[in-house]
């Protein structure tokens, strides 16, 4: 778009500088010229290349195949490593239940009958008795040091 300045002069008139087909061809809009779209250039193999850099790059693919080759074969050593734990966990788990199975079938049999009564008491009597045994032969030991170590 084009502006048109009028400027003052002192004494000499105004003519216009343009025809009227070349104000209509201002007036008009310009078509919008269409964008440029870039693409991005075909990649090529370069003319010449290194033979030190394309050696340290072919080691470096080498290291990357060896390294994803190991991460390949830590992946099926755990899975392998899981599968035995589950299979190993099921067994556990089965063992238990067959125990348990087990013991309540012994514990049926060998329950006591309801007309035997046998006296725990006894038994707790027994383990006090043994207590005050120990600990009497300990205050025995005590006097005996005692009278050793006066005598002599």
């Amino acid at each position: 778009m084009v502006w048109f300045v009028r400027k003052k002069l002192d004494a000499a008139p105004i003519e216009p500088s343009l025809s009227m087909e070349s104000e209509q061809a201002l007036m008009t809009p310009e078509p919008m010229p269409k964008p440029v779209i870039e693409t991005p250039p075909m990649r090529e193999a370069p003319l010449f290349i290194k033979v030190d850099r394309y050696k340290e790059m072919l080691s470096y693919f080498g290291a990357l195949k060896n390294d994803i080759e190991t991460l390949r074969q830590l992946s099926s050593v755990l899975n392998s490593t899981q599968e035995m734990f589950m299979e190993t966990n099921k067994a556990i788990s089965s063992t238990l239940e067959r125990t348990d199975k087990i013991l309540e079938s012994l514990d049926s049999e060998m329950g006591r009958p309801a007309g035997l009564n046998i006296n725990m008491d006894a038994e707790a009597k027994r383990a006090e008795m043994k207590v005050s045994l120990n600990e009497l032969k300990n205050q025995l030991e005590k006097l005996k040091s005692e009278v050793r170590s006066i005598s002599s």
